[in-house]
């Protein structure tokens, strides 16, 4: 700022670091300050050495600011010196008051240098072009039920007028800039909200994920134990059928008995019964190998079917494209024992079918065969152990395999008409098309 007249200013203000304030700001600007604590200390000052302007706090005690000013302009000696308001109260009220008591300008708090130089410099160049200017016949107003007689001249009117609306002008523009801020904060909150949402709905789907991993864990251990045990008393009972087997092979050849060829045979094919038992049981007790990921079922399915040659029989695959499934990659080996089930049992299957069908609002995957089906006695069975102890005990070990991601499976077919196995699958672990 650039440097003013010297200009000997009394500041009377109770706060004494807001007085500190003022006078930090007035002697910057090159003025020459004297502060007073209090209204009647004021006066006291004034009388012994009359300051060129008076800036005064409105709210003190026990003489606040409109009373200062009033004595300060009805006393003929002091009356000329001009009296600057300097107060937080803004409103009509507050305005006409001041007109009233004589006041030439007033500040309004906060306040910063630049506004408090322009009070002051105009407030002195308007008492220099009009000095001692009072009206003869005070003007009545009245405003809130209130009557007030002001005397003010007309500058001191205009200078009141003028600064009340310079600094609703100024309120205004500040106004306007904290509503941009608003509406830009509010941007950033609103897109901080979306980020947080999004990050909600990330985190969501990852404590799904790892719940349904936890979930497998847990169960896969359980079942592991449980298939541990099965795994070997089906062992046991194939390896004593294979010594006995072969112990009537090695009777049969010291007596020369030619049928030991039947028994060598059914020898043979229990050894790579157990074999297969013991290579499907290394496979599902470590599935964690890989673990549970989204696949393509359709890949899944086709992939099965490198593994079983089906002869004859067409493979009628109508699962749409984009049908993905979250599950253990063991999957195709359940895919594949049926295949290999609807080949071995089937007898008279010709067609073997995969598709996605509902249940309630869940989608589930269907294998059929057109052939001789399951008796109605033998489906809770087949998914047992004990089915057919001279079986692979694939559909045992395949629900197993299904269970550790909680996948159930059934046998719903009609006798006679074909089997059809139903899959499901627990809520949020299959998806169709773009399904998040």
């Amino acid at each position: 700022m650039p440097r003013r007249s010297t200009q000997k200013i009394l500041v009377v203000e109770d706060n004494r670091t807001q007085a500190e304030s003022l006078r930090y700001i007035l002697e910057k600007g090159g003025h020459e300050v004297v502060i007073a604590a209090d209204g009647q200390e004021g006066l006291t000052l004034i009388e012994k050495q009359p300051p060129d302007i008076v800036l005064t706090d409105v709210i003190m005690s026990p003489m606040d600011g409109y009373e200062l000013c009033r004595r300060i302009k009805e006393n003929p000696a002091t009356r000329s010196i001009p009296v600057i308001l300097v107060t937080y109260l803004y409103n009509p009220s507050d305005v006409i008051k001041a007109l009233e008591y004589g006041a030439d300008n007033f500040i309004i708090k906060p306040y910063d240098a630049d506004w408090i130089y322009s009070r002051i410099t105009g407030t002195l160049e308007s008492v220099r072009l009009s000095p001692n200017e009072t009206s003869s016949e005070p003007l009545r107003v009245s405003f809130s039920n209130h009557e007030y007689e002001i005397r003010s001249g007309r500058v001191q009117i205009l200078n009141i007028l003028l600064s009340t609306y310079e600094t609703a002008i100024k309120n205004n523009c500040e106004l306007q800039v904290a509503d941009e801020r608003l509406h830009y904060l509010n941007a950033q909150l609103q897109k901080a909200v979306s980020d947080l949402k999004q990050a909600n709905e990330e985190l969501h789907n990852k404590n799904l994920e790892r719940g349904r991993l936890e979930t497998a864990l847990l169960r896969s251990n359980k079942k592991f134990q449980y298939m541990g045990s099965i795994i070997h008393h089906i062992l046991l009972t194939q390896l004593s059928s294979i010594y006995h087997n072969m112990e009537k092979v090695s009777l049969g050849q010291k007596d020369g008995r030619v049928e030991v060829t039947g028994y060598f045979q059914k020898a043979y094919g229990m050894v790579e019964k157990a074999l297969n038992i013991v290579r499907i049981t290394c496979e599902t007790l470590d599935p964690l190998v890989q673990g549970p990921a989204w696949m393509d079922l359709r890949t899944l399915v086709k992939n099965a079917l490198h593994e079983v040659p089906t002869g004859s029989i067409r493979i009628d695959c109508q699962i749409p494209d984009m049908v993905k499934i979250n599950a253990y990659p063991l999957i195709e080996r359940v895919f594949s024992e049926l295949i290999d089930n609807s080949i071995r049992h089937g007898k008279k299957a010709t067609t073997i079918r995969f598709s996605i069908d509902n249940h309630g609002d869940l989608p589930i995957l269907v294998y059929e065969d057109d052939g001789i089906g399951i008796p109605m006695h033998d489906k809770k069975q087949i998914f047992s152990h004990e089915y057919g102890l001279s079986a692979s005990h694939g559909l045992f070990l395949s629900e197993e395999i299904l269970s550790v991601t909680g996948i159930t499976i059934a046998e719903a077919g009609v006798p006679g008409e074909g089997a059809r196995f139903e899959v499901y699958f627990p809520r949020g672990s299959i998806r169709i098309g773009n399904e998040v």
